[in-house]
């Protein structure tokens, strides 16, 4: 049995080769090869392929009939009938397109890329209603093509509203990808409208909430900035915005991946980190502890907050053990736009000290829209200058002094 299927196998293999090295591109050998089952289809849809990239219309009859042969040999592969499809799209048979894209989606309902074909076909005639439906489908499979479809949303759809009605399939993952790709596209309007969306329907984190704030606030909007931040935080809120207008001062929970909480920059020789086993209140603080082997410049904690006009006031809780070098832990307020309109530094703590407070009074001119607070470490000019020791930072506040605060 072994030999006589070996000898079979040989047989056809010999005709296929035969075929296609003595009679090339015959009509009749291919027929009676095909009655044999050894059509050779690879060759007849690479030649059909060629002409329709020449996109010659003298050759599209041809082309389609090519495409017709094929389909007629294998009448269930999807493969064939949306080359069929792009054939009669191209030659402006668009009804008959239209047939063989429906046989793609019923032979294929569950494959992207078969998927993505048909939806191609829709948006090129104009029909992004049939076509959004079909990439919500593909993008709930798979994100692998969220890239092309988000571009072709962007190039078809004029209305993104119609994205948020008919292309996003439910849950999380999709929606963030859509507003993450707005965002890197920087077109704000559409990511505005997607970020209302998102938020309605509890789909943002923490840190998609802080990557559209940042997003805002390089497109020159802080007071929408903050009010996204705002309105993420919702129960969270306690009473930043209103008694104070920094978040999280207490460090009593993780920093969120947002300008308008805490940014811990990683440097060499220093580590920063929360410190939930010393604080002035509470259960937490920021611990900074400096190895000794630098001479840093460095920003241990920075926060963005959009203020109103008005004064204010500054104030923090430190508690120092063995920092050595004259230049310590300070505090920075400054204009995160324009630093010459306002830039004060103020505070130096070394050596050993208790827990004591810092504070700071400021008056916020009418131009000044966003105030940048770090806490900082400026270099030493003297010769031992490689700063070691460590420092706990607790309960930062600004209040607002007056009638000014507002969210």
């Amino acid at each position: 049995m072994t030999f006589t299927l070996g000898v079979i196998l040989l047989v056809y293999c010999s005709a296929g080769i035969l075929s296609e090295t003595l009679w090339p591109n015959n009509e009749q050998v291919e027929r009676a090869l095909c009655r044999l089952f050894l059509c050779d289809n690879a060759s007849l849809i690479w030649r059909a392929r060629d002409q329709l990239k020449e996109a010659k219309k003298a050759d599209l009859q041809e082309t389609i009939g090519m495409f017709r042969r094929v389909l007629q040999r294998d009448p269930h592969d999807p493969r064939r009938w949306a080359d069929l499809g792009e054939a009669f799209l191209q030659a402006g048979q668009k009804e008959d397109a239209r047939y063989c894209y429906g046989q793609v989606l019923a032979l294929a309902p569950q494959s992207a890329p078969f998927l993505l074909r048909v939806a191609n076909f829709y948006f090129q005639v104009e029909e992004n209603k049939n076509a959004l439906p079909i990439t919500a489908r593909i993008l709930r499979l798979i994100p692998d093509y969220d890239s092309i479809i988000f571009s072709d949303y962007t190039s078809f759809v004029d209305d993104s509203g119609d994205v948020l009605r008919y292309g996003l399939p439910e849950g999380r993952r999709a929606a963030k990808s859509w507003l993450q790709f707005l965002i890197k596209a920087e077109r704000l309007d559409d990511a505005q409208r997607t970020w209302d969306w998102v938020e309605r329907r509890g789909y943002a984190d923490d840190a998609l909430a802080g990557e559209f704030a940042e997003f805002l606030v390089r497109q020159g909007h802080p007071d929408s900035a903050a009010s996204a931040w705002v309105q993420h935080l919702g129960t969270r809120l306690g009473d930043y915005r209103k008694a104070t207008y920094l978040y999280n001062g207490d460090f009593e929970s993780e920093p969120a991946q947002s300008p308008f909480d805490w940014n811990l920059p990683r440097t060499l020789g220093v580590e920063v980190a929360r410190d939930c086993m010393t604080a002035w209140s509470g259960k937490c603080s920021l611990r900074i502890i400096f190895a000794g082997t630098q001479n840093l410049d460095f920003v241990a904690a920075s926060q963005l907050t959009f203020v109103r006009p008005g004064p204010y006031r500054f104030h923090a809780f430190i508690r120092t053990e063995g920092l050595t070098t004259d230049q310590g832990i300070q505090f920075r307020i400054s204009d995160a736009e324009a630093p010459a309109r306002m830039d004060i530094v103020f505070g130096q703590f070394t050596g050993t000290s208790s827990w004591s407070g810092v504070e700071q009074d400021i008056v916020v001119a009418p131009e000044t829209r966003l105030l940048q607070v770090q806490v900082i470490r400026r270099p030493s000019m003297k010769f031992d200058n490689k700063i070691g020791g460590t420092a706990w930072i607790d309960e930062l506040k600004l209040e607002p002094l007056g009638s000014h605060s507002s969210r």
